[in-house]
């Protein structure tokens, strides 16, 4: 137990320094956003290619991306039909709100200090399936409902595909299929880049975190968190009842009530929907996520 504290601990540390950062004057939101494009092309595809090129492959793994998939589609239908009433503009980024989890920047990092490494295996496959939401799902809802015309919204699949961790993934998969060695020294320095994404990832989420808060649309992004909160509690129970005690079991239990992902802020921005709405949701999501998991992993014991 002491582990997982320490573990909560030095993750909070990390966020608040990047906060400090941030109000300090030291470092703008605006540079945080060069440093986010900074991991996004070295830190986090060296940790794709690290924590998938050694791992055992089973098909019991790729039932995850599925089990992601059903959680949120569960969430969004629950969306879909509570904010029928809402106007389109507010009807999208609500629903958008509802389904897919801020996976990469959030879970990643504290996955890896509570469970080690090892966990970040169930974590890429979760977050499989998270991304197909993302880009599949999620998109396509926000488009149906948005007034901004769609020419060239259909490029987003083909760039979410070329993204680096995506590569990165793609990579690490490929050469644990075909056991093809990676040469020393170059695995050398993945291994040394995946080893400073944790730290600059949470310096970074704190670098975004921001307590300015869209109070006109309060009572909509209350039941967003209700939705994600409540299925993800009735799924935690499932999976306690269920499932053998495992590894497995313990990061799932985790991955289901993880933060809003930052997509739906990319995604409102560009559809014209109120940005500052779904930058409310993030930032509620991921304090109310955080004390969530360090309650729910120190009841169950989940260490």
């Amino acid at each position: 137990m002491g582990q997982v504290n320490l573990a909560f601990i030095t993750t909070l540390a990390f966020i608040f320094i990047g906060f400090i950062l941030k109000t300090g004057g030291i470092i703008k939101e605006q540079e945080g956003k060069i440093l986010s494009r900074l991991l996004m092309h070295t830190t986090f595809p060296a940790l794709m290619i690290v924590s998938t090129i050694h791992i055992d492959l089973n098909f019991r793994l790729f039932l995850i991306p599925l089990f992601a998939i059903g959680i949120s589609a569960i969430m969004l239908t629950i969306a879909f039909f509570l904010f029928k009433n809402e106007k389109n503009s507010i009807r999208g980024v609500l629903t958008m709100g509802s389904g897919g989890w801020n996976v990469g920047l959030f879970g990643f990092p504290l996955i890896e200090s509570i469970w080690g490494a090892k966990a970040l295996l169930f974590a890429i496959m979760y977050d499989i399936g998270n991304t197909f939401l993302a880009f599949g799902v999620l998109y396509p809802i926000g488009n149906h409902f948005s007034e901004v015309p769609s020419r060239g919204k259909l490029n987003m699949l083909k760039k979410v595909l070329l993204l680096p961790p995506v590569l990165g993934m793609i990579m690490g998969l490929t050469l644990n299929a075909t056991n093809i060695p990676l040469p020393n020294i170059l695995e050398d320095v993945i291994i040394t880049l995946s080893k400073a994404n944790k730290p600059l990832v949470l310096l970074l989420l704190g670098i975004y975190l921001s307590f300015n808060l869209d109070k006109n649309q309060f009572n909509g992004i209350l039941k967003v968190l209700s939705i994600r909160y409540g299925i993800g509690l009735l799924t935690i129970l499932a999976i306690y009842l269920l499932l053998p005690k495992s590894l497995m079991s313990s990061v799932l239990i985790g991955l289901v009530i993880l933060p809003v992902g930052m997509s739906v802020l990319l995604f409102s921005d560009e559809l014209g929907f109120d940005a500052k709405i779904a930058g409310t949701l993030a930032n509620l999501s991921l304090l109310l996520s955080f004390g969530l998991l360090w309650l729910v992993i120190t009841w169950l014991q989940l260490y």
